[in-house]
């Protein structure tokens, strides 16, 4: 984010010591004008779409997928993803560098988008437009604040502890230092707590744009990291009200893009992104990453999410070679919208609460809601004698309904638990079968070239 910069400032140092005084006024050629960029309430509209647009689900979803248990080098590798899929991690590695510039990039044209509500000109009746607008911003800047904190941030639960920069300004050569936990997440609340204000409750229904329901959903997981299980339950439950479970019909056509029963919000994928298939397998197909032999092993066949995940056809279980089906298409490079959040994850998010709290029955209830809805029958209901029962079932289950969406890393570093993958996922890398709970690569490195062009920024321990 800074090595530009940091060109800057030296180039606008030389404009100051080598021009007239009169040049201080005059915006430099590269300046953004943000009274001619912003001119009406449809520059608006262009100057959300491109914080929409700088959301990338795929640097989390692969991360997510590659860097854990989820995963295992496939057949037709020849070094892709290697060094992702051996652990190695630092300053110099693109998966952290490409989530800090894209998160950082959707803060600064949300924050564009928000700073610029008073510099056009409205028509009658604009309003409610505008506000939704604006609204909108406010959330993407929360949320990508929140995915921000989630991987940078060491320890959640600590106030004090350090994060991330907190920005709510638009970054041009400003150096910006680390703020602590309790900044970060005082700053996500403010914005939604302004988001929600000015949403337009008429628009809501298309889980491709942001609404109350959004908020909802991020709040719910927001006070899962945080241990606000009171907060997290009621949140849950709200959307649970709302949003029925897929049947197993409707939870095939969900990722086909044709069914969106239980999605509260999805990234909408576009002609000339990067192909979500294209995590694992080459365009004309083969796979250079295969689902690992433990996530296999764990799924019943009379499961639904088995189908989805894995691809039946193209595999070849008896030498090994599991292909993952998740995003599909006619050669697995399916331009499918990345379903940020749906509403099985709020049933795992109430069953945790529950659980947390002790209400083991309820926890029981809720988990075998969603298990009969995946398989399509009643299944037997799970017994929990005391927490650590019930949280070694919801982490299972969570890593069954979630898998390839960015979510076990984050599970795992959650809920402090160690990484441990099965022998045979592992057994061509050296070193890279397992992380223990206080292994540093639990939490990302700060980038390189932040550190470079940032004098006030500190790296995580341990890099």
């Amino acid at each position: 984010m800074k090595n530009t910069f940091r060109i800057l400032k030296f180039l606008i140092i030389g404009i100051l010591l080598f021009s007239c005084d009169d040049s201080l006024e005059q915006l430099p050629q590269d300046g953004l004008n943000a009274a001619s960029a912003f001119r009406t309430v449809a520059d608006l509209q262009a100057g959300l779409n491109t914080a929409y647009n700088d959301y990338d689900a795929n640097t989390v979803i692969e991360f997510n997928s590659i860097f854990t248990d989820n995963t295992k080098l496939g057949i037709d590798n020849g070094g892709q993803q290697v060094p992702l899929h051996s652990l190695f991690l630092d300053e110099t590695s693109g998966d952290s560098f490409d989530l800090w510039r894209t998160r950082y990039g959707m803060i600064n044209n949300a924050t564009r988008v928000i700073e610029a509500v008073d510099l056009i000109t409205r028509e009658d009746g604009d309003e409610d437009e505008v506000n939704h607008i604006l609204g909108q911003a406010y959330a993407l800047r929360a949320f990508a604040h929140f995915e921000l904190f989630q991987y940078y941030t060491p320890d959640y639960l600590n106030p004090d502890g350090i994060s991330v920069p907190a920005i709510d300004y638009i970054v041009t050569v400003e150096d910006n230092a680390r703020n602590t936990v309790s900044e970060v997440l005082s700053l996500i609340n403010e914005d939604l707590n302004t988001s929600s204000q000015l949403l337009d409750p008429s628009e809501a229904g298309n889980p491709i744009f942001i609404n109350q329901d959004f908020i909802t959903a991020l709040r719910a997981r927001i006070s899962l990291f945080t241990a606000d299980y009171s907060s997290a339950l009621a949140r849950a439950n709200e959307l649970i009200d709302d949003y029925p479970l897929a049947n197993r019909d409707q939870y095939v056509d969900m990722f086909l893009d044709a069914d969106n029963t239980e999605v509260i919000w999805k990234a909408q994928r576009v002609n000339g992104d990067q192909l979500a298939g294209g995590i694992w397998n080459f365009q004309n197909f083969g796979p250079f990453i295969e689902m690992s032999n433990s996530l296999y092993d764990l799924f019943d066949q009379d499961d639904v999410r088995f189908g989805v995940n894995y691809s039946e056809e193209f595999s070849n279980p008896n030498a090994g070679v599991y292909i993952i089906y998740k995003y599909p298409g006619s050669t697995f490079q399916y331009l499918s919208d990345m379903k940020t959040f749906r509403v099985s994850e709020m049933y795992l998010i109430r069953a945790e609460a529950l659980a947390r709290n002790q209400n083991f029955d309820d926890a029981e209830s809720t988990l075998k809601q969603l298990r009969d809805a995946r398989f399509g029958f009643d299944t037997d209901r799970p017994s929990f004698n005391n927490l650590n029962d019930a949280l070694d079932f919801i982490v299972t289950e969570r890593r069954l309904e979630l898998a390839y969406e960015a979510h076990r890393y984050l599970d795992l570093k959650r809920l402090g638990l160690p990484l441990e993958r099965a022998d045979e996922d592992c057994s061509e890398l050296s070193n890279a079968c397992t992380l223990s709970p206080n292994d540093r690569r639990f939490t990302l490195p700060i980038p390189g070239a932040e550190l470079n062009g940032n004098d006030l920024m500190i790296q995580n321990d341990g890099y």
